[in-house]
């Protein structure tokens, strides 16, 4: 369809002969305009909300871990966590303390149930993850033994865990919960390499924790 000649004469008056001032008007506001779609983010690049939280730690200590403990490990976990994943893990706050669950309770062995303790805790994820802290000797069903005595406990793919320092102190105890956090995190399996923060402890029992990663594993870092 072809527009008709006079439907043209109803138009912007040409540039050239507005008067300075119009003129300048316009070429700030053409400015502006660029300036604004130039420092839009690409429709695929994620925006996060205004209200929306980094990803978060969460501490939950139990009360036989006191609360000071937990907030004295704040730190701590996130240079843990630091030396071997790649990621930011600086956000970590602590949870009010929670009552140890009596239902958890194995008396004939004096210890608690993992496995109980970690349906115990708050559901998490994808943007945070809780850590359950407990003093307390745990257990788990492995190694062809009934409640066979663990530090920690994690579902691969959730992003939960118990950990106890009962059996592990200080470093070790910090290199337990990355280990745990590599599990729920990253849904990584255990590792046979000893030189793997991965590494199933049966394969490097009575060794120190090696902070590192395996080449299987480099993609974590």
């Amino acid at each position: 369809m072809t527009v008709p000649a006079s439907s043209q004469s109803h138009g912007l008056t040409p540039l050239f002969i507005w008067s300075p001032m119009r003129r300048y008007l316009f070429l700030v506001f053409l400015a502006l305009c660029c300036a604004a779609c130039t420092g839009r983010r690409s429709a695929s690049e994620p925006v996060l909300p205004a209200d929306k939280k980094p990803f978060t730690i969460y501490l939950q200590p139990y009360e036989d871990f006191p609360q000071r403990e937990a907030e004295t490990l704040r730190a701590s976990i996130t240079q843990a966590l630091g030396r071997v994943y790649r990621g930011d893990w600086s956000h970590v706050e602590v949870l009010p303390s929670r009552p140890l669950p009596a239902h958890a309770y194995y008396k004939p062995r004096q210890r608690y149930l993992a496995s109980a303790l970690l349906r115990d805790l708050s559901v998490a994820g994808p943007d945070a993850f809780v850590i359950g802290l407990t003093h307390k000797d745990i257990s788990f069903n492995i190694h062809n033994t009934k409640n066979y005595g663990i530090m920690g406990l994690t579902t691969r793919g959730h992003f939960k865990t118990i950990v106890s320092d009962y059996r592990a102190k200080g470093d070790n105890f910090l290199a337990v919960i990355v280990h745990e956090f590599g599990h729920g995190y990253y849904k990584t399996p255990h590792c046979t390499a000893p030189t793997c923060i991965m590494c199933d402890y049966q394969a490097h029992k009575g060794k120190p924790f090696v902070y590192g990663l395996c080449p299987a594993h480099q993609y974590m870092h």
